[in-house]
């Protein structure tokens, strides 16, 4: 296996192929699991598993008591390169495989939008305003989109990296003296 001091590469590395090889099978299983709420959920726990796989395993190669900084590292790093695979295989299958899965994800939003906002009673200048909105908005994947989108997951991962490296730290017993 891999071989590194921070455990965050090795985790990291295992999260973005089983995030592909989930996303490949929602792609396979349609839009509709492909887009789902449900599916973003899942991926987003199982990368937070193998962040906290990663910060046990920091813990256990430097002993019981581990401070914030040492248990930020790994977790964070597992962030980092699972987030920067998924991103680049969403660009390929975005911008090469499937070129016209970017209109299916506008579809989708539009028609989500429409049945959420129906569900709770929105006026209809409401639900025109919002579906005019997306419409609007260019639903079209390039590299500069993808590398933005990949910087806002980055600091919004680094927050999640920060609670997670709270949970798990262990401060070692303040010594008594007499």
């Amino acid at each position: 296996m891999l071989q590194s001091s921070n455990p965050g590469v090795k985790w990291g590395i295992i999260a973005g192929v089983v995030l592909i090889l989930l996303n490949v099978g929602s792609w396979i299983a349609g839009h509709e699991v492909l887009f789902s709420f449900l599916n973003g959920i899942a991926q987003m726990i199982l990368l937070i598993v193998f962040a906290v796989l990663a910060g046990k395993e920091r813990k256990r190669q430097v002993g019981p008591y581990v401070g914030f900084k040492t248990m930020i590292k790994p977790v964070y790093t597992t962030f980092i390169i699972s987030t920067l695979m998924i991103t680049v295989y969403q660009f390929v299958l975005y911008k090469y495989i499937d070129p016209n899965l970017s209109e299916a994800f506008k579809q989708h939003t539009l028609a989500t939008t429409e049945r959420v906002l129906r569900t709770f009673g929105a006026p209809q200048d409401q639900l025109e305003s919002q579906l005019d909105s997306i419409n609007s908005t260019d639903f079209s994947v390039s590299f500069s989109k993808s590398f933005l989108d990949y910087l806002r997951n980055v600091i919004f991962y680094f927050a999640v990296s920060a609670i997670i490296a709270l949970i798990l730290r262990k401060k070692a017993p303040e010594q008594k003296h007499s």
